[in-house]
């Protein structure tokens, strides 16, 4: 078992979770309803469980998600350093009509301090674009990447072969709103885009938006209610 699981495993211990339900994207207060005593708890677990010594200060202010925990634990554990390595920010595929705004996405991402792996392709051969949705999906609900970036020419075929993975909510989105909307209701993990319907500076606000933008459950729980509603359709 992966380091990375591990810490999921213990997370669900400890707030008495279902593992499978986790995300790494999951804020421990504002979607896991965790305490500070449960923070605590679960640190010291995790602590225990490596035989790790006393967590800094600093390093415990910077632990809001499970991600954080995640990467935390990677760099402190040397037995398995790649943990840190195997997770990213974001996982970023297109098609052939997409190769371009990928490259050019990618690099602008990492300048702005993101992780990013790129799964293809690297040329504008032709190409089949539910390959590379599977691929960007996989990685998102395998929990190896905290979201994913799919272009293709209009963003309707990366969108639509991207939700048939079970867990993925991909959104088509073409302007910044769409993009905060995505994730502030929908709680969004792949955002598509479309090379030809939107240009890169406008492709970049949608992806700076969709990456800046938390989930909100709703001051009745109805976005998450929702969610999880639509999340049910897929297993039927």
């Amino acid at each position: 078992m992966s380091t990375q699981q591990e810490v999921v495993n213990l997370v669900a211990e400890v707030l008495e979770q279902d593992p499978g339900s986790l995300r790494l994207e999951d804020h421990f207060v504002n979607d896991l309803a965790a305490s500070s005593l449960d923070i605590m708890t679960l640190v010291m677990r995790i602590e225990q469980h490596y035989g790790l010594g006393e967590t800094p200060d600093e390093q415990l202010a910077q632990i809001e998600t499970i991600g954080d925990l995640v990467r935390m634990v990677g760099m402190i554990h040397e037995d398995e350093p790649s943990v840190a390595e195997d997770f990213v920010d974001i996982a970023i595929a297109s098609d052939h009509a997409g190769v371009q705004m990928k490259g050019q996405l990618a690099a602008w991402l990492r300048e702005q301090g993101y992780s990013v792996t790129d799964l293809g392709p690297q040329e504008s051969l032709s190409v089949d674009y539910p390959d590379f949705a599977e691929r960007v999906a996989r990685r998102v609900v395998g929990k190896e990447a905290l979201c994913g970036v799919l272009i293709c020419g209009s963003g309707i075929g990366m969108s639509i072969a991207a939700n048939k993975v079970d867990g993925i909510r991909a959104a088509l989105v073409s302007e910044p709103l769409s993009a905060k909307m995505s994730r502030q209701h929908n709680d969004a993990n792949v955002l598509c885009l479309g090379a030809r319907m939107t240009g890169i500076e406008l492709a970049k606000a949608c992806v700076q938006t969709f990456m800046t933008t938390e989930f909100e459950p709703g001051d009745d729980g109805r976005h998450r209610r929702r969610v999880q509603r639509m999340m049910e359709l897929a297993r039927k």
